[in-house]
């Protein structure tokens, strides 16, 4: 539902989020840390965006959910803040973006996708991305790895996300490809990092620290 109270009232941020089972979350880190270290960071990590996210009051904030919104974190997550919780669906990483967008974008004129495991995204950049959305269809903010940690967009089309290799360092090229294959503008904002080595989670600790200061 639009909250007319909102700075943003015709957008939405949608929150892709597993859930937070043993050995399938954050599986990179392993074994640099446990499994069981490895969802437990995985929920801080959903924690950290649903804080940033509804608590700066920039648009509608959806939780959405893989495999479904069963999982007890995910109605703790709906109690904490107050969002929305959708199911994902598709068999890839690209169906499931696709398949929200193409519903979301019925009911809001902006979409912002992002994950739990990118931690110096900040709400200026989500911003950011919202008025970019003004001139672009598509606004990507790269990660270093060769994907992107958020996804805007003012359009969809249904061969988007077709043929991307999901999982490499080639997703960003994957994207942009397909962009211009289907004729829609598109606009990439500064680099971020996310969670995905071992070297990123010394990061991670280090800007947790410096926020808890």
């Amino acid at each position: 539902m639009k909250d007319q109270t909102m700075k943003y009232p015709d957008c939405a941020i949608l929150i892709f989020s597993k859930a937070p089972v043993v050995g399938q979350v954050n599986t990179r880190l392993v074994p640099y840390i446990t499994a069981e270290q490895a969802a437990s960071l995985h929920e801080e990590l959903t924690h950290d965006r649903l804080r940033m996210c509804t608590t700066a009051d920039l648009c509608d904030v959806q939780l959405w959910c893989s495999p479904d919104t069963s999982h007890p974190f995910f109605f703790d997550c709906r109690q904490r803040y107050g969002v929305r919780l959708q199911t994902q669906t598709g068999n890839n990483l690209g169906e499931r973006m696709s398949a929200a967008l193409q519903t979301m974008l019925g009911r809001y004129k902006k979409i912002i996708i992002i994950g739990t495991d990118a931690p110096a995204l900040d709400i200026d950049t989500i911003d950011a991305v919202v008025n970019q959305l003004e001139h672009s269809d598509i606004v990507l903010v790269p990660a270093e790895d060769g994907g992107y940690v958020l996804l805007g967009a003012s359009k969809h089309h249904q061969d988007l996300l077709v043929e991307v290799p999901w999982g490499t360092e080639s997703v960003l090229a994957g994207t942009v490809r397909n962009i211009d294959r289907l004729g829609l503008s598109c606009s990439l904002l500064g680099e971020c990092w996310d969670v995905d080595r071992p070297e990123d989670l010394e990061r991670y600790m280090v800007l947790k620290a410096l926020h808890q200061v």
